[in-house]
């Protein structure tokens, strides 16, 4: 009689804890944005007048930082890293040198095409350390703000034209500026944000030929925290 009156009560016990059980609540770390990938529109300021650019002019940056946050629960970080800056610039236009008779070379100018062609870019390719300030909140889509600056090292430039007579491509042009430096910002919510760059440096060195600021603007995504 006993061992039946205790079985309801074991019962109401084992139900009640059920109903204490502590809920699981996922806590979700801030984002350090390690990898950032852009994928931008190219083009340049200042430029001749008659020149005309395409748009869009895509190209592509890629980087790996490493993230320092100032305190363990702040959302204000300082980031560093290095990566690649791969640029393209579509225009009707190409770079032509003058040589004279010495051999010795002019400026480099920005001059329009005068015959057909089907396509036309010039290329940069530089290695660049990027530095960033950034505020990223917490939560499943963060919101994120980031201002830096980057520096590079011209790796490689060329220039593509295809015209009626085929396919040209000219290497390693003189008065390209070696080094470059500008400012950079991102702003967006979780993996995807707006970005821009705009070069301190123009593309050719001072007074070697056509004054030229590179500029870029596009997505960047985040996407390994």
């Amino acid at each position: 009689m006993l061992c039946v009156l205790g079985a309801p009560a074991i019962a109401q016990d084992t139900e009640g804890e059920a109903e204490e059980s502590p809920k699981i609540v996922k806590i979700r770390d801030r984002a350090d944005d390690k990898i950032l990938l852009e994928f931008t529109h190219d083009t340049w300021l200042d430029g001749p007048g008659n020149i005309e650019y395409q748009v869009p002019s895509i190209g592509f940056k890629a980087y790996f930082f490493s993230d320092y946050t100032f305190g363990q629960e702040s959302i204000v970080s300082f980031a560093w890293g290095f990566g690649v800056s791969f640029d393209n610039v579509h225009s009707d236009a190409e770079f032509r040198q003058e040589v004279d008779l010495e051999g010795n070379t002019g400026d480099q100018e920005l001059i329009p095409i005068e015959r057909d062609y089907e396509k036309n870019k010039f290329a940069t390719l530089f290695l660049e350390i990027p530095i960033e300030f950034r505020i990223i909140t917490k939560g499943k889509t963060p919101f994120k703000f980031a201002a830096g600056i980057r520096g590079g090292y011209l790796l490689n430039d060329f220039q593509k034209v295809i015209d009626t007579d085929g396919k040209v491509k000219i290497y390693d042009f003189e008065h390209i500026s070696t080094f470059r430096y500008g400012v950079s910002g991102r702003i967006g919510l979780g993996p995807v944000q707006l970005t821009g760059y705009y070069s301190l440096v123009p593309l050719i060195e001072d007074g070697k030929g056509t004054e030229l600021t590179p500029i870029s603007m596009g997505l960047a995504f985040t996407i390994i925290k």
